[in-house]
């Protein structure tokens, strides 16, 4: 039998800043993360959010999205990936994620992390870390409409 190799975020995405790899408190007002910019093409096809603090939402459960957008820093075109509702009681260190049909990002995509519901009810609390499994989908750079060779 056979496996595909998969990869986590880093070998194919650059951040954008320090956001996106900071901790995110799915107990805070929903907002959009932040972002990594594709660096190599690839697909993803897993949706992950690692949980570093236990959940708590008792009448709400926090929810985050995974979006891929054709142009940084703009919605314009964005496409949803996948949405990860985090049950309340969740234990930290769990990894909460979503198995999705491959998604293909050219260099230049930029992955999207977005905190869409706030926990509600109770003593909230929680917050994570953002993840993707991704698959090689390999293209050379010429082919590659935001790759330009240095003189």
């Amino acid at each position: 039998m056979s496996y595909e190799r998969g990869s986590n975020q880093l070998e194919f995405f650059a951040p954008r800043g320090t956001a996106p790899l900071a901790i995110e408190a799915i107990d805070a007002t929903a907002a959009v993360h932040g972002g990594l910019v594709c660096t190599r093409r690839c697909a993803v096809k897993r949706l992950m959010f690692i949980l570093e603090t236990a959940v708590v939402g008792t009448s709400t459960a926090p929810a985050v999205e995974f979006n891929r957008r054709p142009t940084i820093a703009s919605a314009t075109g964005e496409v949803l990936l996948g949405t990860l509702t985090m049950p309340d009681a969740t234990a930290l260190g769990t990894v909460v994620y979503k198995d999705i049909d491959p998604v293909t990002f050219e260099v230049g995509d930029e992955l999207s992390f977005e905190h869409t519901v706030q926990a509600a009810g109770g003593t909230v609390a929680g917050d994570g870390y953002y993840a993707v499994l991704c698959i090689d989908d390999p293209e050379v750079p010429g082919n590659e409409t935001n790759m330009l060779a240095s003189a």
